[in-house]
């Protein structure tokens, strides 16, 4: 997305917005984070300025199409003088959606009711109220909503999120009798996105992690191998333009790795990105995951390092000192396990989201207690 954003041309909201980014790791941040619930990056908001109220919010990539559908919605929501009872709703939603997503489903749902057949928003409005549905983990409405709604949608960015949406929520549920109707419905609409030239990036990893999660599940073995090989062929075809698109590549190798696949198919991969980007802990820390994923620990360790030399925010501190704490383990290294791990503990102290600070205090404690009981 910071590509886009540098070279879209949006010189037509040129004084309509201040354009502001905050990192996810910087511990300023935190009350922002906490006010307006951004769990996962990139997530996207325009804020009134007149009362700080949410106009529009999104998460995830998006195309510049959907970028200026998302501004132009976000500006009428803060200026219209009055709104349709549809557009209101769908406003209200937005709003709802990073912290009540029940209730932002709610509101999505009673725009579509109060809306007119015609309602240019309605494609839209379906789209996230799939968005809704998953994220407070309804999962079998999601997954039927999206396969009725998107296959009778344009094909556009819009159709892929609401597909991309409905295959998480079947993605997310053991085998059961309606997910595999739903996926029934839902697997060629995600293979007729992964056909589009439109699909971003962002979601096209999410249909192939999607279809190789569903494949595992399923103890389709060849499945899994068949859609993973495509994907990693995709993106061994991408000659990076930035850093930024770099990363973005070998988080999407190591996430397709640890669904199904061999760990040492990515590592030269993973190795040039580190070598080429010497103040990115990300690549050190995906080398990290897959080094330690292969078994080779002191590789594992060494990364870790290397990646905590570089300035890494609370969040990455936390993360490669868990990995590196977890390789210390495997070597009989208890003690130094323990410390890196007394030292994850005060970094996820300090992490800004409340989400991700929550999920990982839990989880370095628990590694603390067993590295305390193997030392015993």
């Amino acid at each position: 997305m910071r590509d886009l954003l540098a070279h879209a041309d949006l010189a037509r909201y040129a004084g309509q917005f201040v354009w502001l980014e905050l990192s996810y790791d910087d511990v300023k941040n935190r009350a922002f984070m906490t006010k307006y619930g951004a769990e996962a990056t990139p997530t996207f908001f325009v804020i009134d300025p007149q009362d700080e109220h949410v106009t529009a919010m999104q998460p995830g990539a998006m195309s510049l199409p959907e970028l200026t559908q998302f501004l132009d919605r976000g500006k009428s929501g803060a200026f219209a003088k009055s709104q349709t009872p549809a557009d209101a709703a769908l406003t209200r939603g937005d709003a709802l959606l990073a912290q009540q997503p029940a209730d932002a489903a709610k509101a999505y749902e009673e725009a579509l009711r109060s809306a007119p057949d015609a309602w240019p928003q309605r494609e839209l409005v379906e789209a996230s109220l799939v968005q809704a549905l998953q994220d407070s983990s309804q999962w079998q409405q999601c997954a039927e909503t999206a396969a009725t709604d998107a296959a009778r949608m344009k094909r556009d960015v819009i159709f892929v999120r609401a597909v991309v949406g409905g295959m998480w929520c079947v993605a997310s549920t053991d085998p059961a009798p309606w997910a595999e109707a739903a996926l029934g419905k839902l697997k060629p609409l995600a293979e007729e996105a992964l056909s589009l030239s439109t699909t971003v990036r962002d979601h096209r990893d999410a249909t192939y992690r999607t279809l190789m999660y569903i494949s595992v599940a399923r103890h389709d073995n060849a499945g899994a191998a068949k859609w993973g090989d495509r994907w990693l062929a995709e993106l061994d075809a991408i000659k990076p333009s930035s850093d930024d698109e770099r990363s973005a590549l070998d988080i999407a190798r190591v996430e397709n790795i640890q669904i199904f696949g061999d760990p040492a198919r990515i590592l030269p991969a993973l190795i040039e990105s580190e070598r080429v980007m010497p103040n990115n802990y990300i690549a050190s820390l995906r080398l990290a995951q897959m080094e330690i994923a292969a078994k080779h620990y002191d590789e594992t360790i060494a990364a870790c390092d290397r990646g905590l030399a570089r300035t890494p925010g609370a969040n990455g501190t936390a993360w490669l000192l868990q990995i590196k704490a977890r390789a210390l383990r495997q070597k009989g290294q208890t003690e130094e396990a323990h410390r890196a791990l007394e030292q994850a503990l005060q970094a996820a102290e300090a992490i800004p989201n409340k989400g991700s600070r929550d999920m990982n205090i839990p989880m370095i404690t628990d590694a603390l207690k067993a590295t305390e009981k193997a030392a015993k």
